[in-house]
């Protein structure tokens, strides 16, 4: 062969060779695509709600706000300070491109799409193996949607920490890799959109910082060289270089935490700022409303109910028990599958990044317990006299201590069983392999085993929801009122997760009985025998796959079928069946009121100001954010929704319907509050039939009827109580006719 042509030869397969790798890229490329559509459409599925969500109104609102103050300038809520300020001034944008509704959807489109990207890459870095992201989200969607406790949510609408939570998520991908001070920064962007959900995570990385910082040097330490020999080194000596080491540590990571915490501070400054100018006492006062009076579901443990603190203890203790089976089984296999190299696979990745996880997650549990450790405390101190009241402990309370672990704890229960199941199926098939090649038949062991413990584990969930089913009822009667026992919740979730820490702890019995046998045998004879039995094996793998697979897609597809009958916003009426009649009340008054007319509607519809685009006198769910706001904010709801007569703390004093409200002060008085309050129309229920055995009743109702009303469907009334600044009496004898 001449040089020339093999000078040709070298060159075609360099070109072939680079074609190949085009090929691959591209294909990758696709790959990627494909699974972030994929991962999008679970989002869609499970956050697609008619607009708007629960929280939308309150951000959407702010953001159009913030740059159009002619957008219901009247509306008290909308001109309290803001503390989200990144939020409405990037997202606030949209608003002069998009209408409302359409302003709602590119935003969710946008948060979706990004939380997708984001989630992929995250779930790459724990497991590196194609589509094993999607499976990862929809397990992580159902676990955070069904088993959280003080209700934080990803996947909805678009708000705050809607645009957070893509960075970092990606932050936390690049932290579990090590890549530390790209994670800092990312993790700092978040902060900067929502600053409790960024720095809590922050918080709990550099926790994870320490311990994988400690874990990767700490063993070298130990030791130390004189004269060429290894020697044990003196305490002293180890704490020296200990504590030289962490600083060394810490010096290559701080550039990323100056520059991630410089851009929280677009998040960190305005929250700080929500105080200024407030006294001691308004603003002690703002944080016993803010913690004890509207968000307690939120930040009060010791308020939530019962089923929540049981789901959530057990699907802590099932996060626990993974890591421990995972640790060890894990490391019981390589040893024991190490010659075997067809066994390696995508989900063989450093043990350094579960660590930092593991880590993670239980920082964001101990968060969780500082918190509740605070509630509970208080509460005990204040009943042996050391504190004069226990809700003294507001201003701590009201840092969100269990937001974090609400997402973190399923995060982690998602990763650590979904690696655990692709190494078990990993060591499956190269059995199966293995016996195949010398004539056996290995999966008539693994299929029984399977089904007996796919049997058990049925029987076991019946038997948890027959218990929980019958700890609920006798809760409801020793709360029952007047002999009426109210109907008990479902017990789905908490049987659920009890099932699987009932046979994930007899799995893991039966796995630490197996190493211990593994361990004897090797002392006896010097042999390697294998300690994972085909049954273990099969029974690890359908737990695995119930909490993994099974229990995330039976809620997809439930949601999938819910898509398609009828669903009405999340934030209208508590009841259904008076949603529909809720939205044509605010549709009237949207296309027959004046526009700067200030409205007072019942305490539990929350999309006034979306369907009806006027403003409100006060909002239940719309609290504001600055300390002089909030006190003046709940005054407005005693004077607005407190029944009159009740005490305080009494079931029925902020349960009661708006027209029996306004029945028990009569109309003289509520004439009287509403010129006082600055509202000049109000929407109330359409009373029930019993209103009719009671006289008194029925007249009050009467004067309101033939004096003020204005319009009425089946469910809701319009009242016109003043007239609007600046309407005439046309307009008005108009609206009337109309």
């Amino acid at each position: 062969m001449t040089d020339e042509s093999l000078k040709n030869d070298c060159v075609s397969s360099e070109t072939t060779a680079d074609g190949s790798v085009d090929r691959k890229e591209r294909g990758r490329f696709w790959i990627a695509l494909f699974e972030i559509l994929l991962i999008f459409i679970v989002f869609v599925f499970y956050g697609a709600w008619p607009t708007p969500d629960v929280n939308e109104q309150y951000y959407v609102g702010k953001a159009i706000h913030f740059w159009n103050h002619s957008w219901l300038s009247a509306d008290p809520f909308l001109n309290t300070p803001d503390s989200h300020w990144l939020f409405y001034a990037s997202f606030g944008l949209l608003s002069f491109l998009f209408s409302q509704d359409v302003l709602v959807w590119v935003g969710r489109v946008l948060v979706w799409l990004l939380t997708a990207c984001a989630w992929r890459r995250l779930s790459r870095s724990l497991i590196p193996a194609n589509f094993v992201s999607i499976l990862t989200a929809a397990a992580f969607a159902f676990y955070l949607e069904s088993f959280h406790l003080a209700g934080e949510w990803i996947i909805g609408g678009v708000e705050g920490k809607g645009l957070a939570f893509p960075f970092v998520f990606w932050g936390l991908a690049c932290f579990f890799e090590g890549k530390f001070n790209r994670g800092w920064i990312l993790m700092g962007i978040g902060s900067a959109f929502h600053v409790l959900v960024g720095g809590w995570t922050v918080l709990a990385c550099l926790l994870a910082w320490a311990i994988d910082a400690h874990l990767r040097y700490g063993a070298s330490l130990k030791e130390t060289t004189v004269a060429g020999e290894t020697v044990p080194s003196s305490l002293g000596t180890r704490a020296a270089r200990r504590v030289k080491r962490f600083f060394r540590e810490l010096l290559r990571t701080l550039p990323g935490l100056v520059v991630g915490g410089a851009i929280s501070l677009l998040g960190v400054i305005p929250a700080l700022r929500l105080d200024a100018g407030a006294s001691a006492d308004v603003i002690r006062e703002s944080r016993r409303i803010y913690v004890f009076e509207r968000l307690q579901h939120h930040l009060v443990a010791s308020s939530l109910p019962w089923t929540f603190l049981t789901r959530f203890a057990l699907m802590t203790l099932t996060v626990v028990m993974l890591a421990t089976l995972g640790a060890f089984l894990l490391s019981y296999l390589r040893r024991e599958r190490s010659g075997e190299p067809d066994v390696v696979g995508p989900v063989d990745v450093s043990n350094a990044r579960f660590t930092r996880l593991c880590a993670f997650v239980g920082a964001a549990v101990l968060f969780a317990g500082i918190g509740a450790t605070i509630d509970w405390g208080s509460k005990w101190l204040a009943s042996i006299g050391v504190l004069t009241d226990s809700r003294v402990c507001a201003s701590l309370l009201r840092y969100y201590w269990y937001r974090l672990s609400d997402w973190a704890v399923p995060f982690g229960l998602v990763f650590l069983s979904t690696r655990l199941g692709l190494t078990l199926a990993q060591v499956v098939a190269s059995r199966a392999r293995r016996d195949a090649s010398r004539g056996k038949q290995p999966l008539t062991s693994f299929f029984y085993s399977g089904l007996a413990t796919l049997t058990c584990g049925f029987g076991v969930y019946w038997l948890c929801r027959a218990f929980f089913y019958r700890r609920a009822v006798a809760l409801a009667k020793a709360s029952a009122v007047d002999g009426l026992i109210p109907i008990p919740k479902p017990t789905s979730a908490v049987s659920y997760i009890a099932t699987t820490v009932i046979l994930g702890a007899l799995l893991l019995t039966a796995a630490a009985v197996a190493v211990w046998g593994c361990r004897r045998s090797r002392l006896r004879d010097e042999k390697t025998p294998s300690f994972l039995s085909p049954t273990l094996m099969s029974s690890l793998l359908v737990w695995l796959s119930i909490v993994v697979v099974a229990a995330p897609a039976w809620r997809l597809c439930s949601f999938v079928d819910l898509r398609g009958s009828k669903v009405i916003p999340r934030s209208a009426p508590p009841k259904e069946s008076i949603a529909d009649g809720w939205i044509d009340a605010c549709r009237w008054v949207r296309d027959n009121t004046p526009e700067n007319a200030i409205f007072l509607v019942p305490r539990g519809c929350e999309s006034f100001k979306w369907h009806a685009r006027r403003a409100e006198a006060g909002n239940w769910k719309e609290i504001p954010q600055d300390a002089v706001s909030i006190v003046k904010w709940f005054h407005k709801m005693e004077r607005f929704y407190a029944n009159p007569g009740d005490p305080e703390g009494s079931p029925t004093r902020w349960n009661q319907a708006l027209n029996v409200v306004f029945l028990n002060k009569g109309r003289a008085r509520v004439l009287r509050e509403s010129e006082e309050d600055g509202y000049q129309y109000a929407i109330v229920e359409t009373p029930p039939y019993t209103i009719f055995s009671v006289p008194e009743a029925l007249r009050r109702w009467q004067e309101f009827i033939d004096a003020n009303r204005v319009y009425e469907n089946s469910q809701f009334v319009v009242l016109k109580l003043h007239d609007v600044p600046g309407e005439t009496p046309a307009e008005e004898n108009v609206q009337a006719s109309e």
